[in-house]
């Protein structure tokens, strides 16, 4: 009985400790970029020692990848959408961004030192996959738009979101999230029948 217990603090504490480390690798990551991430930070801010890290991460890239894909998948979960309505997940995203700008810091590190790693990611791949059949779906109904393929519209929806990534996601204003609105439901809204 002793025993049982004692693998399941085990259990409880390796949770804890990897917690831990992607709490502190998503700050260490977000504000230097993997080439600036320091493992010795990172287990510093964690209280876990570094060969810890190389245990449950093998290395600061599989580090990283872990980061971006913990958040990558919250973001998934957090979001939802509608085809029919895409200015209405525009502003889903634009608020998930607003609220949490780590992420957004992240996806600019990742885009500038490992492009392509979000889309290698399988979840990914079938999520963006999902979306963009939804979206062609809405499209030979007539509920959306087919001046663009929805490939191409999923993309400039996403492009539109970043908006100004030169200010912080938590400067982003409610102004700004209602031209994003207007602009996503300029792609997104079929023509009227004359």
């Amino acid at each position: 009985m002793a025993q049982r217990q004692d693998s399941g603090r085990a259990t409880r504490d390796a949770e804890d400790t990897r917690r831990r480390i992607l709490e502190a690798a998503t700050a260490e990551f977000a504000a230097e970029g993997l080439s600036g991430g320091r493992i010795a930070r990172i287990s510093e801010l964690a209280h876990a020692n570094q060969r810890m890290i190389y245990a449950y991460y093998g290395n600061k890239d599989g580090l990283f990848n872990a980061v971006l894909e913990y958040h990558v998948l919250r973001a998934q979960d957090a979001v939802t959408l509608d085809a029919t309505d895409l200015p209405g997940y525009a502003r889903q995203v634009f608020d998930f961004y607003r609220a949490n700008p780590h992420f957004v810091r992240l996806l600019l590190w990742q885009h500038l030192e490992r492009p392509g790693l979000t889309n290698s990611l399988a979840p990914v791949q079938r999520a963006v996959t999902d979306k963009i059949k939804a979206i062609e779906d809405a499209q030979v109904a007539g509920q959306v738009s087919s001046h663009l393929s929805a490939e191409r519209l999923f993309d400039h929806i996403s492009a539109l979101i970043l908006g100004n990534i030169a200010n912080h996601p938590n400067t982003w204003t409610d102004e700004e999230r209602e031209a994003l609105t207007h602009s996503v439901a300029l792609l997104a809204t079929p023509p009227t029948a004359p």
